[in-house]
């Protein structure tokens, strides 16, 4: 389970984009009840037909929201720094419908559901914000299924690390074979054989428990357009209401914006 860390104070900057975009007063709104936490790899932040308790917004590491049994199932999204697990509560509803695990060790500022509905019934700006973030999702969501039914393990394979690369802001993905394979659906020699041959044409470079990306321009070479779309839906979630790229707050984050992450 995901553990508090930093004597459960909000850290005066933030990484994660959505709280990065609110407006000074917004977030100063949300800071007193934001969390940190640490969660490790498989940790569960929010379970299927249940209530959302949490609402996470990812600082570090990468986060799963994944369809099915639970050892029967698919993965639809993944999540990171310019996104947050906890959607449903957003968009009106108490209960998830979707399992969310937590594929690489990382961060996140943690606020309770109870708190986060307090403070967008006062301030409803906050939920306009938040809700920015939800169309990305969707198309996410919607192109993962399509993916899937369409497309070659390489191309699935190779979309599926450049979001994660994005995701993270890294080029080493802490990722095993065994979790890439339940993640695409697929068998885990069909994973090791598509990364073989990304490796033989120095696409990546494997080690025990880690993928590195060395050759990014190869990568997408190799993916299917699904990426192009999924990237650029995210892309407008760092659009500002005057069609300009959002800059980063004060209290947020140094102004990069990486197309793509979510």
């Amino acid at each position: 389970m995901p553990s508090h860390i930093n004597d459960n104070e909000c850290p005066s900057t933030v990484k994660n984009r959505v709280l990065a975009q609110l407006s000074p007063d917004d977030f100063q709104a949300l800071k007193p009840m934001l969390r940190p936490i640490e969660f490790k790899g498989r940790a569960v932040l929010q379970e299927a037909n249940r209530p959302v308790e949490c609402i996470h917004f990812i600082e570090d590491g990468l986060v799963s929201h994944v369809s099915g049994s639970r050892t029967d199932y698919v993965e639809t999204a993944m999540v990171g720094v310019f996104g947050y697990v906890g959607v449903p509560l957003v968009l009106g509803t108490s209960v998830a419908s979707q399992r969310s695990i937590v594929s690489m060790p990382g961060t996140a500022l943690r606020i309770e559901a109870e708190d986060l509905s307090r403070v967008l019934a006062s301030r409803p700006q906050i939920r306009e914000q938040l809700l920015r973030y939800v169309p990305a999702l969707i198309a996410q969501n919607s192109q993962s299924v399509l993916c899937a039914a369409r497309h070659e393990i390489n191309q699935r394979l190779a979309r599926w690390l450049l979001l994660a690369n994005d995701r993270i802001q890294s080029d080493v993905l802490y990722i095993t074979h065994e979790l890439l394979a339940a993640s695409l659906g697929v068998r885990r020699a069909s994973i090791t054989n598509a990364l073989l041959q990304f490796e033989a044409e120095g696409i990546v470079q494997k080690t025990r428990g880690a993928v590195r990306v060395i050759d990014r321009p190869g990568l997408e070479n190799r993916a299917c357009d699904c990426y192009h779309i999924v990237r650029d839906a995210y892309a407008w979630t760092q659009v500002t209401h005057d069609g300009h790229h959002h800059a980063g707050c004060s209290h947020g984050h140094d102004g990069d914006v990486i197309a793509g992450t979510a």
